[in-house]
């Protein structure tokens, strides 16, 4: 549309400048036509001329001659007309001499402009009285040219206010017709890996056009989620079947270690490593087993109120031995509040998190338990004092296979932190890793605070930790 306009206002220009140009030419032709049908007794004299010339003249156009005598080299004596409107003509006028000098050789009709005025000049041989003469045109055209700028200054106009009406009403229309897409959208961000079997994209009330989109998104659903229910048979099933062997193999082989006082240095050596390598596995089967629970939807939490500093207590005296005397327990602030949790799964966070730790710190360095409350979060810190975690990792290593940079000459699997990001998510926390006091990684499982049971006297820790760690309890 804006080039249209573009090309009608180019053309109106042309066909302005090809008017005033025809209706230059059609007066210099009717002039000098009529001067040639006059007498020769009537141009005589050069008063003769002169009068004749006056009623030619008009206030938009001035004619005047040159008399080209046969002696003179060149142009001869200026005639102009007579009368006191072109009185100021006849001293040497600017506007003669600009004509003059605009006019080319060949006489052709030429514009020029003129103290801010648009001028038309032309030069013609005729023949008059057996005498030869140049006759010369000069035609004020301003008012033309003004009204030409006035109708592109239009059409500019015109054509600004159709391209924001026509944006509108393209925006109006690109907005209907994406409202379909944006309700695909919608519904495309809203299916997740549980809803995989029963989002589909619905054909109600949808452009035709759209239904073949609609159709293959749904084709491509029903493929996922086929794939996604193997894939959780899958790792379900192997888990379920690795863990009796794992268990049995773990079993056997801390029993043999037990009984091992026949055995020499190698052999017990290469014993200890079987049952270190069957207990990873066997957490690895149960983190997979937990992250397949929770794609099917059926993981389950017993989620109670408890005490977080009698949980870190006797977390740090269960891991104490094989932490090698590294794990520290810290002060336990005054005043902090109690959580709602799974106290066996928060449990487990804490002890994927302390393993991490044993794994990615120096062996000299201890491992601290911490607990900080504020009105809103209770907060357990497993801080460790190795090379940290970059900022740019700290949200990635929590997914599913992910490993940091620092890791490729450390075991593991990728798949600790991920169950446990699970695992509090589920019981309505979250995890977060910062940089430690002192240099080392700080991991954080947060929940929220109980800000009606907030802790001044703790009952008995042993009666306590039986409740929450005995079978049934």
């Amino acid at each position: 549309m804006l080039a249209g306009y573009v090309v009608l206002l180019l053309v109106n220009r042309q066909l302005s400048a090809r008017l005033r140009l025809d209706r230059h030419q059609a007066q210099v032709q009717a002039t000098t036509q009529a001067l040639q049908q006059l007498m020769p007794e009537q141009l005589s004299s050069t008063q003769q001329l002169q009068r004749h010339l006056a009623d030619f003249a008009s206030p938009s156009l001035l004619v005047w001659m040159v008399w080209m005598e046969p002696s003179h080299r060149g142009a001869g004596p200026v005639i102009l007309p007579s009368g006191d409107a072109f009185r100021e003509f006849r001293s040497g006028s600017g506007l003669i001499r600009a004509a003059d000098e605009a006019r080319g050789a060949d006489g052709q009709p030429r514009d020029f402009r003129f103290n801010g005025r648009t001028y038309f000049t032309c030069a013609i041989p005729v023949r008059l009285a057996g005498r030869p003469y140049e006759l010369r045109f000069l035609q004020d055209f301003t008012l033309e040219t003004e009204q030409e700028q006035l109708i592109s200054l239009l059409l500019v106009a015109v054509a600004g206010a159709s391209a924001l009406f026509t944006s509108a009403l393209l925006r109006l229309v690109i907005h209907r017709g994406l409202l379909p897409l944006d309700s695909f959208s919608t519904t495309l961000a809203g299916i997740s890996s549980g809803s995989l079997s029963t989002e589909r994209l619905s054909l109600k009330g949808q452009p035709r056009e759209l239904h073949p989109i609609a159709h293959a998104f749904n084709d491509l659903l029903d493929r996922l989620a086929e794939a996604w229910e193997h894939q959780r048979t899958f790792v379900n099933g192997v888990s379920h079947e690795l863990r009796t062997p794992i268990t049995l193999i773990s079993g056997y082989s801390r029993r043999l270690l037990r009984r091992a006082d026949g055995l020499n240095l190698e052999q017990r050596d290469q014993l200890q490593l079987v049952a270190a390598e069957a207990e990873s596995m066997g957490r690895l089967v149960n983190d997979l087993l937990e992250i397949a629970r929770d794609d099917a939807g059926r993981l389950q939490l017993d989620c109670r109120q408890l005490d977080p500093a009698l949980l870190l207590e006797e977390l740090h005296q269960r891991l104490q031995a094989s932490c090698a005397g590294r794990l520290l327990l810290q002060p336990v602030p005054e005043g902090y509040a109690e959580v709602s949790a799974d106290p066996e799964r928060l449990s487990q966070c804490l002890t994927n998190f302390v393993e991490n730790a044993l794994k990615y710190s120096p062996a000299h360095q201890p491992i601290e338990l911490a607990l900080s409350s504020d009105v809103n979060e209770v907060v357990l810190h497993v801080r460790d004092h190795g090379a940290g975690v970059p900022e740019a990792e700290r949200e990635q290593i929590f997914g599913r296979f992910v490993r940091g940079s620092g890791s490729s000459e450390i075991s593991g699997h990728g798949i600790g932190l991920a169950v446990v990001k699970t695992l509090m998510e589920r019981m309505g926390g979250r995890v977060q890793v910062v940089n430690a006091p002192g240099g080392g990684a700080d991991f954080q499982l947060r929940l929220p605070a109980l800000l009606s049971t907030a802790v001044s006297e703790r009952p008995s820790r042993s009666a306590s930790l039986r409740r929450w760690f005995t079978p049934g309890g």
